[in-house]
């Protein structure tokens, strides 16, 4: 019984061993001085992305960063600064993360929803881009985050139109606006302002460039109003200018609405408003910069100042440095094609036209294979999601065993004690009772001889002890402890 007992606590474990072999000890780091940071990261990751992700990397290796939470900056990284493959990458890291404990943190939920939205909104795949960014919009509502919800309610606007539903679009965005407006917070404000801009762009998409116009002069007039009574508006919110920096916030917005209102008259051969606000954008810091100067040249295109328009786009292939996959570049082919024909230039317009058209089929495939990578990163994630079901149920089949086996155990344990116990007690009732007819057996045979030696007194003491079973000896002990007498004693009291 011993022996089975043995084997069964062996066995037992040998497969809480097996259960728990896949556990490994983990290396604890040793944290030392190291630039390797987040924030190191995030302050060149624009400029030198892939410097930007080895920091990360190593920020993870020596125990600066946990592994979610540096997934979540490559994530972002690709996300900001590579194009394609690497959007897929990041959009498996943050579909990784939406399972992870990371997003218990509600400020990290909400911030891997919006690079969700982000990754969408760069692949144009609207049908994605629609579904994150009405799950932020319903997050935020639910954590109380209604002006930020409100950002998003616009954002879902574009991706209306986009998708063919432009009048719901447009409302939409027109209720966001209605909602913020006059409120003098500078969160409200501001997400007024974003609203108005993507307004704009709906319209610049649709051609309808006559309702521009009354949208750009409303971020004017915010601005104006904001920068003369900044203080009234403040409220705190991490978006907030310092003070001094009221002014460069204003003169950003300012500016975009002046470029907007050119465009929009030039489309609508409003020369001398068009020229008017092309000359306060000109006078402004931001037409100084690349994305300004590419931002108003379809306006300069318009207007048939095909020089300033062709400088332009001559330093934006020299910025692109040969990235030409990509709508910037379709833009430039479809403007010098426009230049080229006004100019009589009709083989090098046929060129460009012919470039463009190919280009956008290109861009048409890559959106495509695109697709075709979510979807394989979706079919592995689902394999990888299978494969944890299965561990899952295996594991929970081997502890149903090793349950079995501890109850059996028990069990046995239990009818094993139970024998033992039952033997002990049965054998201490033989015991009593051994002794008990050891003693009457031992009354009779004394009283046997007692009775020979009167009606006998010529048998010896051997004789008679022989004569009942027992020795001399003892024969004569047990009369003694009866009786407190010998045999001999006894025998001559009765010879007399």
């Amino acid at each position: 019984m011993k022996r089975l007992l043995y084997l069964l606590l062996i066995s037992i474990v040998i497969i809480m061993i097996s259960c728990t072999g896949g556990t490994t000890m983990k290396r604890e780091p040793h944290l030392s001085d190291t630039l390797y940071t987040a924030k190191a990261a995030m302050d060149i990751y624009d400029y030198n992305p892939n410097r930007a992700l080895i920091i990360i990397d190593s920020a993870e290796i020596v125990g600066n960063m946990t592994h979610d939470r540096a997934s979540y900056y490559r994530a972002k990284i690709f996300t900001m600064t590579f194009e394609g493959i690497h959007l897929d990458s990041a959009q498996k890291i943050c579909m990784s993360l939406m399972h992870s404990d990371y997003i218990k943190n509600t400020e990290n939920h909400e911030s891997v929803l919006d690079l969700l939205v982000a990754i969408s909104r760069r692949k144009q795949d609207f049908e994605q881009w629609l579904q994150w960014s009405t799950e932020k919009a319903e997050f935020c509502r639910k954590y109380g985050k209604e002006v930020e919800a409100l950002r998003t309610e616009a954002e879902i606007g574009v991706i209306l139109a986009y998708l063919g539903r432009q009048d719901e679009g447009l409302q939409k965005l027109d209720d966001v606006i209605e909602e913020l407006d006059g409120i003098k917070k500078f969160s409200e404000m501001d997400a007024c302002i974003i609203a108005l801009r993507r307004k704009v762009d709906v319209l610049q998409q649709f051609g309808q460039y006559e309702e521009i116009v009354p949208v750009a002069e409303k971020i004017i007039e915010i601005t104006d109003d904001y920068e003369q009574h900044s203080s009234d508006y403040s409220d705190g919110s991490y978006r907030e200018p310092t003070a001094a920096n009221v002014s460069d916030y204003c003169s950003f917005y300012r500016v975009k609405a002046y470029a907007y209102l050119a465009r929009a008259y030039a489309e609508t051969n409003d020369i001398a408003n068009a020229r008017y606000y092309l000359k306060l954008f000109e006078e402004s810091r931001y037409s100084q910069t690349f994305d300004g100067r590419m931002m108003i040249s379809t306006t300069w295109c318009k207007l048939g100042d095909y020089d300033k328009m062709l400088a332009i786009y001559d330093e934006a292939e020299s910025y692109l440095n040969g990235d030409t996959i990509n709508e910037t570049y379709s833009t430039i082919l479809h403007n010098r094609a426009i230049a080229a024909e006004a100019r009589g230039q009709y083989r090098q317009a046929y060129e460009y036209i012919k470039r463009d058209a190919e280009l956008n089929q290109i861009l048409n495939n890559e959106i495509q294979e695109s697709k075709a990578h979510e979807y394989a990163a979706r079919y592995r994630a689902q394999e990888q999601q299978m494969e944890i079901d299965r561990q899952a149920i295996q594991n929970r089949f081997l502890n149903y065993i090793l349950l079995v086996l501890l109850v059996a155990m028990m069990i046995i344990i239990f009818l094993y004690n139970h024998t033992v116990y039952q033997k002990q007690k049965l054998a201490a009732r033989n015991a009593v009772l051994v002794r008990l007819i050891d003693e009457q057996s031992h009354v009779e045979r004394i009283s046997e001889a007692c009775k020979m030696i009167r009606e006998q007194p010529d048998m010896t003491i051997p004789e008679v002890a022989k004569a009942v079973g027992l020795t001399p000896r003892n024969l004569e002990k047990l009369f003694r402890d009866q009786y407190g007498m010998s045999l001999t004693e006894y025998k001559m009291l009765h010879k007399k």
